[in-house]
Order: C-alpha cells, then structure tokens, then sequence
C-alpha cells in the first residue's frame, strides 16, 4: 500500500485555494496537512499509516490511518483527538454503520458522534449547554474529521456519491459527549458493554432530529408521553438487513432529565416503558409504529444545559449505531 502523494505550495494560501479548486474541503478553511503534522498525528494513537480502518465494498474503498489523519489534521483536530477520530472512522465504517446508504442517500442523513468516558474531560469534548452546536474545538473538529473522511476517502461528494436532495448542516460536523457527571445514569458506552474507565464513540445515523419540548410534565411518566408522542408520529422504519438490533437515539435535556432522577428512574426502566409503547399497533395515520425489535435499541444519553424544558430524537437512518472503544 503506497503513501499519500505529496503536493507542493508556495504558501499556506496557495495550499488552502487548490484544496477548495479540487474539492477536497467541506468549503470552510482547512489546516495543512503536512507530512510532519500527519505523522505526529499517528504517533499519538500508535498506527502505522497502511493500517486499515475499514472498508466500503461498494465503492471499491478502503480507508488508512494515514487518510484518516490527513482528514484530521485538516479539519483542525489537535495530535490528542485522534485517538478519537480513529474510533469514529471504525464505527462508520462498520458494515452495519451502512455508509454507503447512509451518506449517499437522497434524505441527506448526518452521522453523530457521542463519546464516553474519561476522554471526554481531557480533550474538553462539550456535554452541557450549546453542546450541539459552535464554540467547542473538540466538538468541532472532531466531528468534523469524520466527515472530511466521508468526502475525501469514502467519495461523498455531492453531486457524485452524495446524492442529497438538500443536506443538512449537521454535515458538516455532529459531535457532543454524554454528560456522564449528571446523575448515576449508566453511561452509553456501559449499556453496550464496554467498562466504565474505557472510552468510546458511538456513531448514530441518523435521518432527521425532532425536538421534544414539553414545559409541563413534572413526571418521569409525563416526560415519556410526550416522546412516545413525537417518536410515533415521526416513525422509526424497520428493516430485515437490520433485524432486531435498529436504534434510536433520545438526547434527553436537563430539564427532562431532572424528573427522571427525582422519581428514580433509571435509563432501563425508561427503555422498558417506551419500548411496548412505541411498537404497539397504530392508530392513526399520523401515528405510526417505532420498529425497535428489543428495549435495548432505545439509546438513551443525558447531555444539555438548563432552563428549557425539551429533549431531542436521533431518528435513524438504515444503519446501527455502532459503539467503539476509543484506544
């Protein structure tokens, strides 16, 4: 497997416009990623740069380290996110992470990155209020690095192998942390099997995102209405590829959060009230089935900050979310 071929500049700017002329760029500014950076970036997670991380058979693409890092250096990640990146690309690129349905299709669907664990206090990765959008270098460009790997490796190109209808701006980056601190929740990556001391990403797929405000529940039970309510009319599609294991994911807000915790509700219970609730017949034709097959693919994770009284749905795409240690 042969190196990245190197490309001269006479300056920074120059580099910065031939990567926008060749569409190597999401169309923001990127870092250089010269040979130096690209190395330093390895040597932080301990890869060779012809390790493979994954593969995207139909596209006849496989995926190093060595672009993995590249994409990382230029979406302004620091050596220490790597680690990070690399987990991400691995949960993407799983076959059951499904990337070339999912960043090919015409609804534009987005991937989310959301990392546990003790890494997320020692890269900053933003778990409170904002956590979803600007201001977070972790957040950012991690998130990011994903997605330049998706255009620039995986060939999600629009207009190519991108065949959104309108996209989405959670394209260009989608990374926040479970706020792990906020109760004795079960942190995600623990519901799926990992140790509480490991770290780890869980990349979701996801089709839309749906808010679910409710300012006047003031009950566990109440809360979980109104996310029945909105999960239902917005659908979970099932599919026999996936089987039994399809998720969704509930981001569930602070505010929401707090009456869970006041009237002892831990995230299996709240995954075993949902679960017959959202697969039962519907009623409607504005109220339709969740094909979850277990309570299990319910993924419940606490994140945001105070004062609004709302949570939010990660309504999937056809892929799993796949959760990966972060080594």
């Amino acid at each position: 497997m042969t190196a990245a071929t190197q490309h001269g500049y006479e300056t920074h700017d120059d580099l910065v416009e031939d990567y926008h002329r060749r569409g190597w760029t999401d169309g923001l500014p990127i870092v250089a990623p010269t040979p130096g950076k690209v190395a330093a970036f390895l040597e932080h997670a301990g890869l060779p740069g012809d390790e493979v991380l994954g593969a995207v058979p139909t596209r006849e693409v496989i995926c190093t380290a060595e672009q993995a890092a590249t994409n990382a250096v230029m979406a302004g990640c620091l050596p220490e996110y790597f680690p990070a990146v690399v987990a991400a690309v691995r949960a993407h690129l799983h076959p059951k992470g499904n990337c070339h349905s999912t960043t090919g299709t015409l609804s534009g669907a987005a991937q989310a990155v959301i990392i546990n664990g003790p890494i997320r206090n020692e890269l900053g990765v933003a778990s409170g209020a904002g956590c979803f959008g600007p201001g977070f270098r972790a957040n950012a460009t991690i998130g990011r690095a994903l997605r330049l790997v998706i255009r620039n490796v995986c060939r999600g190109i629009p207009g190519f192998l991108d065949r959104a209808s309108f996209s989405t701006p959670a394209r260009y980056s989608f990374c926040f942390g479970e706020n792990e601190e906020a109760s004795d929740w079960v942190p995600l990556h623990v519901q799926r099997g990992l140790a509480p001391d490991r770290s780890a990403v869980t990349v979701h797929s996801l089709m839309k995102m749906v808010e679910v405000t409710d300012f006047t529940s003031r009950t566990a039970e109440g809360v979980c209405n109104s996310l029945v309510t909105q999960i239902r009319a917005n659908g979970v599609a099932g599919d026999s590829w996936l089987g039994e294991d399809g998720n969704v994911v509930i981001v569930i807000g602070h505010e929401h959060h707090r009456f869970f915790i006041e009237d002892g509700w831990s995230k299996a219970r709240i995954q075993e009230h949902l679960w017959p609730r959202l697969n039962a017949p519907a009623t409607s034709a504005t109220d339709r089935m969740a094909r979850i097959g277990k309570p299990e693919g319910i993924l419940i994770v606490a994140a945001g900050g105070a004062g609004m009284g709302a949570s939010w749905l990660l309504l999937p795409h056809l892929a799993l979310a796949i959760t990966q240690p972060i080594d």
